[in-house]
């Protein structure tokens, strides 16, 4: 979608404009809010967490001036995302937001003081401060006062470690917004045990994030778990109408919504499924999303703070949906819309995590079946990049190898899309069909895979002795067979020839048509080694140096 300018954009009513900050960079997110003539208004229709990864994406010290629009219940919000890691309050990050809510001015902190869990500024002055009730010294006179301050003359302060002049300037507000609230955080300090308060701290922090949709471990240890497709039932997931949540003082939940902010997709599948909705649509889909984004978030232990963690388990979800819902839709787009419209997210993710752990079942029944048969080092016979699918395959989240669709590519990702998932299917149904042909035309060596040899490397020099000699044979070549190889080929085309030992190969073992196209995948492969043997010198290269057959070291 095309940028829109600053005077369109203001123009737009805030849900429509909401939809075209999801579609921007963060940098471009922010320029357009500020420029809007309803800034304020717009800012604080974003969710905590839109509002919170933009500011994280452009850097807390660069997006002052969105911070100063956040509303108290944002930011509080947003400490929450970001000043906790597990069980534990990382003061000095607070610490770090509270010097930049004073940046922001127009009495920001003190907003914070008021919507905060005076839990967290009692610890706050506990960890950082000794307090000491004047009253109690005045008459010791080997107290020395001159190493303390004080705001009221009745409370001593001093910092136990590094001073943190934004704790003194929170005080000093404090003590004159509220006196009351000033005097009772300070005698917290000197009764409470630290460990009381933070777990008081985390227990309201943990309500506020399950109420936004960030549930337990406990509740998401099984989103990955795998779902029989026979026994899945859309009609289960049809779609609801949800009533707003409100709760005290008729303070209204703003849902989570950034998983469709955070993704660098525009392409896919489901984006295009999405993009064919109605606008009163997008919505709640937007929500869900966000909301198997947390899940994911959760049960990888991953932090909600962390911009690139986060974005890649949004990419996670997406992946999965984008598989699952082209898987139930068959492809066509009409259909992909309609179940959009009318079934949750749900069992589109579930769809595309079980699509991809059939897979990893289906390598585990090829490892058992291969081992039955006596080829218990199977896995060291596959050439690349087929050796390293299986082993991607076989991780507790499966990967896609992707030098199996692009040569050369070294690195494996979560699965994509619907082709991917049909490409490693052939794959897996091909490999005991390669074993079992070599095994019937006696070029399968018994035992381990010596060093180096692979079921290409078989192929290539039985196919090379053919061309040589017309016999079927894996002893290695000689020179001499190499020389003859390289003239003989150079002759006609690799392809031709390779085509005409497949046919002798389904002739003599009287293949199937499928064991016949499988063969035909390792073939394919392994002639591209073939390739590369028409390009040497083989009267003079160093055979230490030949790779793709296998050779007799003269």
């Amino acid at each position: 979608m095309d940028l829109p300018t600053k005077e369109l954009f203001s123009s737009l009513p805030v849900p429509a404009q909401v939809v075209r900050l999801e579609q921007v960079d963060a940098k471009t997110r922010q320029e357009l809010i500020l420029s809007a003539r309803n800034s304020l208004d717009l800012t604080r229709s974003l969710s905590a967490e839109t509002l919170f990864y933009t500011l994280k994406e452009i850097g807390l010290a660069d997006s002052v001036d969105l911070l100063a629009l956040a509303s108290p219940t944002q930011v509080r919000d947003m400490v929450d995302l970001d000043c906790w890691r597990k069980d534990y309050l990382e003061d000095r990050r607070l610490l770090a937001w509270l010097m930049l809510l004073d940046e922001a001015g127009s009495g920001k902190l003190g907003e914070w003081f008021l919507h905060a869990d005076i839990e967290v500024i009692v610890l706050l002055v506990k960890r950082h401060l000794e307090v000491i009730r004047k009253a109690e010294v005045e008459e010791d006179p080997d107290f020395n006062q001159a190493r303390y301050f004080t705001f009221d003359d009745q409370y001593l302060l001093r910092f136990l470690g590094e001073a943190e002049p934004i704790l003194s300037l929170l005080l000093e507000r404090l003590r004159v917004l509220d006196y009351n609230s000033y005097t009772h955080i300070l005698e917290w300090s000197l009764l409470d045990l630290e460990s009381a308060l933070e777990e008081e701290a985390l227990h309201w922090r943990e309500a506020r994030m399950a109420d936004r949709g960030y549930p337990s471990y406990d509740e998401v240890r099984t989103v990955f778990n795998y779902v029989a497709l026979e026994s899945l039932s859309l009609e289960r997931y049809r779609r609801q109408t949800l009533s707003q949540m409100r709760f005290a003082m008729d303070e209204e939940l703003i849902p989570a919504d950034h998983a469709l902010m955070l993704l660098d997709v525009r392409d896919s599948f489901l984006i295009q499924a999405l993009a064919a909705l109605p606008t009163e649509d997008l919505e709640p889909l937007r929500q869900e999303l966000a909301l198997l984004t947390n899940q994911v978030v959760i049960a990888e232990a991953c932090d909600p703070s962390d911009l690139a963690a986060v974005r890649r388990c949004a990419e996670l979800v997406h992946d999965y949906l984008d598989i699952g819902l082209a898987y139930l839709s068959k492809g066509e787009p009409g259909e992909a819309t309609r179940l959009l419209h009318e079934t949750m997210l749900r069992p589109f993710f579930q769809v595309g995590v079980s699509l991809t752990l059939s897979l990893q079942q289906q390598v585990r029944q090829l490892d058992t079946n291969l081992r039955r048969g006596g080829m218990t080092d199977w896995q060291a016979y596959l050439d690349s990049p087929f050796q390293e699918t299986c082993a991607g395959v076989q991780r507790r989240l499966p990967l896609f190898f992707r030098g199996l669709e692009t040569p050369g590519e070294i690195l494996s990702q979560p699965f994509q899309s619907l082709a991917e998932i049909r490409r490693v299917e052939t794959l897996l149904a091909q490999i005991p069909l390669w074993f079992a042909t070599l095994q019937r035309w006696e070029l399968l060596p018994k035992g381990q895979a010596p060093e180096g040899v692979t079921l290409g490397v078989l192929w290539n020099t039985a196919f090379a002795h053919w061309v040589v000699k017309q016999e079927r044979e894996v002893r290695p070549l000689s020179r001499a067979d190499l020389i003859t190889l390289q003239q003989r080929l150079r002759q006609t085309t690799v392809a031709a020839q390779s085509t005409a030992f497949l046919a002798l190969a389904a002739a003599q073992l009287n293949l199937t048509h499928e064991e016949t196209e499988a063969l035909r995948t390792l073939a394919s492969h392994a002639g591209e080694k073939l390739q590369d043997l028409l390009g040497i010198e083989a009267a003079t290269i160093d055979l230490r140096f030949i790779e793709g057959v296998l050779v007799a070291r003269q």
